[in-house]
């Protein structure tokens, strides 16, 4: 099993003696500076190669007049922001394909104009990604559709009411 990795600091350099070298956590960097306890280092146990560090004195120990180098600070995860207003009138005008009501692809067009002025308040913050498309995609999908339904019942009822009236004007069958 592998030794896991020493923490990034200042170690003895394997490479000149009496020197100090930066190691990473990872790697070994260009940064060197003169050992302040040369005398006081432990000889490298057999068998540790020369890029393994030998002994740690503390990671970034402070020598009075140097500069020493910091660890990189720790950011925050950006908080994820969701534009559901988007998400819910998309999938509502989605809706209307399945169950073909007007009403569900209007309405889902009427939410979709909600996220979509939304997604421009999320871009005024510097969210990339605010749900603008499938904002647009949503009012598209639902008038489109919706108009297109709203057709096909005008147009239902307008043959009911034409079967109606030829049925009812025939005479009698003798």
């Amino acid at each position: 099993m592998a030794q896991p990795l020493p923490i990034a600091g200042w170690y003895p350099d394997p490479e000149i003696a009496g020197h100090d070298r930066w190691w990473d956590g990872a790697n070994w960097t260009d940064t060197r500076r003169a050992s302040v306890d040369a005398a006081a280092q432990p000889a490298r146990p057999v068998g540790v190669p020369a890029t393994w560090p030998q002994a740690a004195r503390g990671p970034g120990l402070y020598v009075p007049g140097e500069t020493v180098l910091q660890p990189a600070p720790a950011y925050a995860a950006a908080p994820v922001v969701r534009n559901n207003m988007a998400v819910v009138g998309f999938f509502l005008s989605l809706s209307g394909f399945f169950l073909p009501f007007v009403i569900n692809s209007f309405a889902g067009a009427i939410v979709s104009i909600i996220g979509l002025r939304r997604s421009k308040t999320l871009a005024g913050t510097g969210v990339f990604s605010n749900g603008r498309g499938i904002s647009i995609a949503g009012i598209l999908i639902g008038f489109i559709w919706g108009t297109i339904c709203l057709l096909g019942v005008a147009a239902f009822i307008a043959f009911q009411i034409w079967i109606y009236n030829v049925t009812t004007n025939l005479p009698p069958v003798i």
